[in-house]
């Protein structure tokens, strides 16, 4: 079955009626309730990891990791539930400066400009890109899980909040190159740390024209539809976004708002056809997680939504390879041939995948023979 490429946004996906989804049930929940679960989440959350000697797994990239995630762990924690800190829904005027008049509202009367300035706060603030929604319900989680409270929680999202904004957060093409070594889990924790700063920096800027804001990471609903319904790519083989520039080498953020702004188009790129063929991140996911085989609606388990046409992901196999491995692991991005550095050479690859499908064995050949996706040394990751 393929994809029309009339169909728009991330509803091109369904294919049967999309129930909320609970938070409870994705993976990096379920290790704190699901008894199944609770070894695996004892291993990779609780136990020690001692450095290794091995470039990559040596104190220095362990410290990198650690400060990479320091602002996300230290100021936002939106991976145990958000709703704190740069995430939190309001924010008191004491730390407001200037101290501008309460009560002020910027004029919406030009919604065009509004999102146009919008998006250069966003990017202003650090974010690689930026797409508008209408807000679609079915990507907002049902309720959500957190890891502090451990419990299930009511996202009580009010019905003001039409818009979203999606942000992408480009991570470090060098240091995805060392994946799974800790380099690679430094970017990631870089790229969480950066989503809450940046998304928490335009939440509080909505806030100052007048209009209520609320910055999200991994809480609330769910990124890729969003990012998707918002522009921003398209959803690959390896159950990430494909982004039009960075491939899926991107961290996602998002912000609510009742302010109204222009929603962006759902774009097609090719991602769909290409992922047909390819097969690489399938091919080089240590755990055997993704799928090689044609996209299914059928779940793998209870931590992929039904009603989905996609390759969904074993995020159990995966989140084992993780505990197993001491740090977290990005080969699918690695391996993807959508991941490259921007230039007049790679985008005119990309722009044949979405025009010219026919060529996409040519285009594989090509990634073959120059070598891309290939692991990065660590050392020389420190020494470049």
């Amino acid at each position: 079955m393929k994809i029309a490429s009339t169909e728009q946004g991330a509803g091109r996906y369904a294919v049967g009626k999309i129930e909320p989804f609970d938070q409870k049930n994705e993976m990096f929940r379920r290790p704190f309730w699901d008894p199944q679960m609770l070894a695996l989440g004892k291993k990779f959350y609780m136990t020690e990891v001692p450095p290794k000697n091995k470039p990559g797994y040596q104190l220095t990239d362990q410290a990198l990791v650690n400060a990479g995630w320091h602002l996300e762990n230290a100021f936002a924690r939106g991976v145990t539930g958000g709703r704190m800190g740069l995430y939190a829904w309001e924010w008191d005027r004491i730390f407001e400066y200037p101290r501008v008049p309460p009560g002020l509202k910027i004029d919406t009367d030009n919604p065009d400009g509004v999102t146009r300035t919008l998006k250069k706060a966003a990017t202003f603030f650090g974010a690689a890109l930026v797409g508008v929604c209408k807000l679609d319900q079915r990507w907002v989680y049902s309720s959500v899980y957190s890891r502090r409270e451990q419990a299930s929680l009511p996202v009580a999202l009010p019905d003001e909040y039409q818009y979203a904004v999606a942000l992408a957060i480009e991570m470090d093409y060098a240091a995805i190159r060392c994946s799974p070594a800790s380099p690679a889990s430094a970017a990631t924790g870089l790229g969480y740390s950066k989503m809450a700063f940046i998304a928490g920096l335009l939440a509080q800027y909505i806030r100052g024209l007048g209009y209520k804001a609320i910055a999200s990471g991994n809480d609330t609903a769910c990124s890729i539809p969003i990012a998707i319904d918002a522009g921003l790519g398209e959803l690959a083989r390896n159950g990430l976004l494909i982004t039009p520039t960075f491939g899926p080498r991107v961290r996602l953020a998002k912000v609510f708002t009742d302010l109204p702004l222009i929603p962006d188009k759902s774009v097609e790129l090719g991602v769909w056809d290409f992922c047909m063929r390819c097969k690489k991140c399938a091919k080089k996911c240590p755990s055997k997680s993704i799928m090689s085989g044609k996209p299914t609606e059928k779940p793998r388990n209870i931590s992929n939504r039904e009603g989905l046409l996609r390759w969904p992901v074993n995020a159990e196999t995966c989140l084992a390879f993780w505990a197993a491995n001491g740090t977290d692991c990005s080969n699918c991005i690695r391996t993807c041939p959508f991941n490259k550095p921007a230039g007049w050479f790679h985008d005119s690859v990309r722009w044949g995948i979405k025009n010219f499908p026919v060529l996409n064995p040519l285009f594989l050949w090509g990634d073959d023979l120059l070598g891309y996706g290939r692991r990065g040394k660590a050392e020389k990751f420190w020494t470049d």
